[in-house]
């Protein structure tokens, strides 16, 4: 150690002592040496009081002796540590699970050392719901796709989150959007208002980020309770448009099990993309538990380039107090960064926040899957309404939509009768009626259809069921139509207000609406006026304003209560809407 080695060691011992000393002395008696500290005091709690099933909050609470590091307990529960602010103020976010119902809690704070009992307890009110300000309340996930022109050109984006509404319509929550130019993950939803319109059921959303202020037209179906679930625009005056849906969402969801997932969007260079397919989420069905995917399959159509039955693995994140949670997901050779944002165990949205340049825009669904492993042909047995979206590349870029009725389903050899109505590149080809349609599903869900319409060439897509007659499809070829299938549950349609709503605009200048309108024996009124007329499970329509489309009309009757519409005129922006009573 050279010649200063005895100084130094002398020193050593000196200092050692002096610190041992010094802890000692602080230790109060038999403290083992370890620094103690008094408990706090708890004077104050902001709020005192708030309403069940309010969305999560920040519960200020205000005292003496706070310092960092020290945790909440809720009921004698810990909640996690708090933010510290200063010593006489601490926050914390309080989830919507502990105020789902009605009643009290005792809140207690903890510094952080075990040998001294927390502070004394204030008492939180969770008063019953009993009416808001707002037909929305609580918490709702959504996804939403559009278009925006911040210079010269138009770029498409996505959107999706959860926002919350508490009684008196202020808006909270979290959001993730992309666009070419700009990706903002887990970004806080720090403001925004609901508020209701002149007709029922309906009003206007506005959500404030750090980015800015979107506000959104918005209607809520009557089934099954206002309230639950609807749909949601925007035609800003800046040259923002988009359309997109809401779910009512309970706490504490997670995905666990077998599911379907379905994206659309664009590569990085523009062109049209889809991605679809299933996994399972080894959980181990416990909550706070992260997944690890498994028995995964996937198809992805990159602007006409097929890469299908390949492998899909990855990896799900715990959800945050938002239903958000971040899934790493490879399939084939796509790597892609999504956010998933949990409705239920049963289904969510999701979006992609990869951040890269090279990375693509893409939303979507997230399904339970019924039954995998066990199906075939055989559950494809009943009429299914279908609907897809696709792009023709151009320039210009044009829509290419269809919508149409299934029936007839003949397991073996596996063909059914398609009658089909598509607006292709501004051509309508209406009223088909396709025999000798051809499909297969193997055990997986994984299935094909192709049909031929008339004169033109063999249009095939794949498919993944998530249930009995249900389920979504991806065309393979360039303009990579995509969209679902569900089962026919009525020809007939009653009459009533139904609530109207556009989902993925095709290209920029496609219709986004959120309204309603009244049908009833042949005319139509409210929104739009016009008539109709039936014939079978497929209807005519002519109306005063494009905003479904354009003009004439023509939809197909999924149940009693609603049906799905498309533009039937030729039109370069088509677009295909949902109404629902």
């Amino acid at each position: 150690m050279g010649r200063h080695s005895g100084k130094c060691t002398l020193c050593l011992v000196l200092l050692l002592g002096i610190i041992t000393s010094s802890c000692m002395k602080g230790g109060g008696g038999g403290g083992g040496g370890k620094m103690l500290l008094p408990a706090p005091t708890l004077t104050s709690l902001s709020p005192s009081s708030v309403t069940a099933g309010a969305p999560p909050f920040t519960l200020t609470l205000t005292g003496s002796g706070f310092v960092a590091g020290g945790y909440i307990t809720w009921n004698g529960n810990g909640i996690g540590n708090y933010t510290f602010v200063s010593s006489t103020q601490v926050t914390v976010l309080v989830g919507a699970p502990l105020i789902a119902g009605a009643g009290s809690a005792s809140i207690m704070v903890a510094n952080p050392t075990v040998q001294k009992a927390p502070s004394n307890a204030l008492s939180l009110t969770i008063q019953p719901f009993t009416s808001s300000a707002c037909v929305l309340y609580g918490m709702y996930s959504f996804f939403f796709t559009g278009f925006e022109t911040p210079g010269a050109g138009v770029i498409p984006f996505t959107v999706a989150g959860e926002f919350g509404v508490d009684v008196d319509g202020s808006v909270s929550g979290e959001e993730d959007f992309k666009a070419p130019n700009a990706t903002l993950p887990a970004e806080p939803i720090t403001g925004g208002t609901c508020t209701n319109g002149a007709v029922a059921n309906q009003g206007t959303l506005t959500i404030t980020t750090a980015a800015g202020t979107s506000t959104y037209t918005f209607n809520t179906q009557t089934t099954p309770a206002p309230g639950v679930k609807g749909r949601m625009a925007e035609n800003e005056s800046n040259g923002t448009t988009g359309s997109g849906r809401f779910v009512f969402t309970p706490p504490s969801g997670f995905f666990s099990g077998d599911y379907v997932f379905a994206l659309i969007g664009n590569d990085s260079s523009g062109g049209r993309m889809g991605v679809v397919g299933r996994f399972t989420d080894n959980d181990n069905n416990q909550l706070n538990t992260p997944g690890t995917l498994a028995n995964g399959l996937g198809d992805v159509n990159d602007n006409g380039t097929v890469a299908a039955s390949v492998s899909v693995t990855g990896n799900v994140t715990v959800p945050d107090a938002y239903s958000r949670c971040t899934a790493s997901i490879t399939v084939g050779t796509q790597n892609l960064t999504l956010a998933f944002y949990v409705i239920t165990s049963s289904s969510g949205f999701a979006t992609d926040i990869d951040s890269g340049a090279s990375t693509p825009l893409l939303a979507g669904f997230v399904t339970v899957q019924a039954a995998y492993g066990q199906l075939n042909n055989g559950n494809l047995d009943a009429p299914i309404i279908l609907n897809a979206w696709g792009v023709v590349p151009g320039p210009p870029m044009a829509s290419d939509t269809s919508i149409g009725l299934a029936s007839g389903f003949s397991a073996s050899p596996g063909t059914f009768n398609l009658q089909l109505d598509s607006v292709t590149d501004g051509v309508p080809n209406l009223n088909q009626d396709i025999s000798g349609a051809t499909y297969s599903v193997d055990t997986t869900g994984r299935g094909t259809m192709t049909y031929t319409p008339s004169g033109g060439a063999a249009t095939s897509y794949v498919i993944y069921l998530d249930d009995f007659n249900d389920g979504y499809m991806l065309q393979t070829s360039g303009n990579v139509g995509f969209g679902f299938f569900q089962a026919q549950t009525s020809a007939s349609l009653a009459d009533g207000t139904f609530l109207a709503g556009t989902l993925f605009p095709p290209v920029s200048s496609s219709p986004n609406t959120a309204d309603s309108i009244t049908l009833s024996g042949g005319t139509i009124s409210g929104a739009l006026t016009g008539t109709y007329s039936i014939l079978g499970s497929r209807g005519m329509a002519t109306v005063d304003q494009p905003v479904l489309g354009s003009d004439d009309l023509v939809f197909y009757i999924f149940g009693s209560d609603g049906f799905v519409v498309m533009g039937s005129d030729a039109v370069l922006d088509n677009g295909i809407a949902f109404l629902h009573m």
